[in-house]
């Protein structure tokens, strides 16, 4: 499963695009950029591609019981957690120090 979800996720992320934000999405990036803040802008920009993927993930894997918190998916047949991880630095760090006491396979984009 996880590689599925893996070979799935990389798929959908090089179809994303800044065409796939939503409007109040755009309104928030712009406000950002507006007052100087790029890193702002990035990180908006990056959540937006990692709902976008996720909302894509929840469609093509009913399987799996998607959850609002913690990991954000777990394989009801195995057990298995998987996160999905933007794969930036921070993303990473975020994410080791919020669920250090979880067993999880990570899927990136």
């Amino acid at each position: 499963m996880g590689d599925q979800l893996q070979a799935a996720a990389t798929r959908i992320a090089e179809k994303w695009g800044p065409h796939q934000l939503k409007e109040a999405e755009q309104v928030a990036i712009r406000k950002a950029l507006a007052q100087g803040e790029q890193w702002l802008a990035r990180l908006l920009e990056r959540q937006a591609r990692g709902r976008f993927l996720e909302q894509v993930l929840r469609r093509q894997f009913t399987q799996l019981k998607w959850n609002p918190k913690g990991v954000d998916a777990v394989d009801p047949l195995t057990g298995y957690k998987y996160e999905l991880l933007s794969g930036t630095d921070s993303n990473l760090a975020l994410h080791g120090t919020r669920m250090a006491r979880e067993l999880f396979r990570m899927i990136t984009f």
